[in-house]
């Protein structure tokens, strides 16, 4: 074992003798939270992101597909009841193509796929069932694509082809829908539910179709073109239809200049159902041509009685009778045939025509922040930009003052502005804590890794080779101070052995000096006491 770990394990197992029970329960409680705070992050930090592989699954495709990615061994979760299955976001688009190649999803029902696998022998009537149960399921799946629509039924009637043409039934067919909590069908949804379904079956009419929700609600039904409730629907929905278009006009001219939300237009029409037909004939005198033109001439002889004045025949039987004379007579007619100018109209009047147009327009006026900055004030708009406006819609609707139509503008309140509150310190920390949140309790996490695990380690592998230097230098040190110390105390007795030399010596030479001068010794002697008393 390398000399760090056994010193390490030295210094441990010290510690741990030398503590007490609850300290030894607080370092190992504090060990096994570090340990546990690690691996947690660990997994959290590797832990995949999940995105939505598909949604709004029947049972039977949510259980398809579940299988699918078992058997490939593919990470998934489940949610929203079932309905809804997660996958790691980098393996969505592989996963739903690999999903789709399978053919794993064939939504609610069965459908066509009943014909994969065809069993020989089947009757013509086994055949004609599957087809009938194929085509509904096909229409169910197709009708639940709508997003209001969370399932749907359907069941068809379609009766055997006789020979005989007065023995053939029209099919039928009835849709069930289950709608979504609080979802509605418009009624143009409704009818291309009822086109769609018309126009998948041979021969089935849109008056054989009715459609009804899961609550009972009836939301189709066939109703004669000619009979007072389909006349009244149809033409109630053809003068909503043109309120509507004519109110969507209004507000998008008007929403970009006066601002989204600030406008309310309404208009109502009076229209004209009834059916009528207007015949004109017109005669143009002036211009006319010759159709026919008939001429003849007659003439004739006879003699005239000149006694009596009355014309007689000639001859009469035998022989002359009386005096007369001859007589020619000649006659000559002319007919002549004029064609003139004639124009026939027949003008067929448009049924649901405009017979008045009445518009009213609300626009929201402008605020303005209150008297200390408390509030709004609200501003009305002036007359001049009510006129303008007024002008614009007249334009937009088509307005005829001889039909007397009517538009009014008015500028009112709408109240005060939903204004955006302005986001308090603990509301701001908060928003801050979610979007930054995450990354930063990751970068205290392994922070506090580094220092309780990390650091502790590397010191106590350090440590061993930093004391061991440590004892080295203060061994040479004071190895090197003892040496240094002992060469002083000898340089220290050695000068103090020359100066004791040099003070003996000196001594010797005074006493000499002093034994020869007797009387100078004595004169410098009381010159230096005198010096030191003064």
């Amino acid at each position: 074992m390398p000399p760090f770990l056994e010193n390490l394990k030295a210094k441990v197992l010290h510690l741990w003798t030398n503590t007490t029970v609850p300290q030894r329960i607080m370092v190992g409680g504090v060990a096994l939270s570090v340990l546990l705070i690690f691996f947690l992050l660990i997994y959290w930090m590797g832990r995949p992101e999940y995105s939505v592989l598909y949604d709004r699954l029947t049972p039977e495709d949510a259980h398809r597909v579940m299988e699918s990615l078992k058997a490939n061994k593919e990470l998934y979760r489940l949610e929203d009841n079932g309905q809804t299955i997660l996958v790691p976001a980098n393996r969505v688009h592989e996963l739903r193509l690999r999903v789709a190649g399978e053919g794993t999803l064939r939504g609610p029902g069965l459908g066509f796929e009943l014909f994969d696998d065809v069993k020989l022998g089947q009757t013509d009537y086994i055949q004609r069932i599957n087809y009938q149960r194929a085509l509904q399921g096909e229409l169910a799946r197709t009708i639940s694509e709508f997003p209001e629509v969370v399932s749907s039924r359907i069941h068809l009637v379609i009766p055997h082809r006789s020979l005989f043409i007065e023995e053939q039934s029209p099919p039928s067919a009835a849709v069930i829908l289950t709608m979504k909590q609080g979802a509605k069908l418009e009624n143009r949804q409704i009818q291309s539910v009822v086109n769609l379904v018309a126009s998948a079956v041979e021969g089935l009419s849109p008056d054989q179709i009715t459609v009804s929700d899961t609550s009972g609600r009836l939301l189709y039904q066939p109703k004669a073109p000619d009979s007072i409730e389909g006349v009244t629907s149809t033409q109630l929905e053809y003068k909503l239809m043109l309120e509507q278009n004519l109110e969507r006009r209004i507000d998008q001219m008007l929403s970009p200049i006066i601002g989204h939300g600030q406008v309310i237009a309404k208009v109502n029409t009076d229209l004209d159902f009834s059916q009528r037909t207007i015949r004109k004939e017109f005669f143009d005198p002036e211009s006319s041509v010759v159709r026919s033109e008939q001429k003849s001439d007659e003439s004739s002889m006879g003699q005239s009685n000149l006694e009596t004045g009355v014309p007689e025949p000639a001859f009469r039987g035998e022989g002359f009778a009386g005096q007369g004379t001859l007589q020619e007579t000649s006659r000559t007619s002319s007919t002549t045939n004029f064609e003139i100018n004639r124009e026939e109209q027949q003008i067929l009047l448009p049924v649901g025509e405009l017979q008045r147009l009445s518009v009213a327009v609300i626009v929201d006026g402008r605020y303005e922040p209150g008297p200390d900055g408390q509030g709004t004030v609200f501003i009305p708009r002036s007359d001049e930009e009510l006129q303008r406006i007024e002008q614009l819609v007249r334009n937009a609707v088509g307005f005829d003052a001889t039909r007397g139509d009517s538009v009014e503008v008015s500028s009112i309140s709408f109240g005060e502005p939903d204004l955006l509150p302005v986001p308090g310190l603990a509301e701001m920390i908060l928003s801050y804590a979610r979007q930054f949140g995450k990354p930063i309790l990751n970068f205290f996490l392994v922070l506090l890794f580094l220092v309780l695990v990390v650091r502790p380690a590397v010191l106590a592998m350090i440590r061993p080779r930093v004391a061991e230097q440590e004892e080295l230098a203060a061994t040479a040190l004071l190895e090197g101070e003892e040496r240094m110390a002992l060469e002083e105390a000898e340089a220290m007795d050695s000068e103090a052995a020359m100066a004791q030399r040099r003070l003996d010596a000196l001594k010797e030479n005074t006493a000499q000096l002093f034994q020869k001068n007797l009387e100078q010794s004595i004169n410098v002697l009381k010159i230096w006491l005198k010096e030191e008393n003064a």
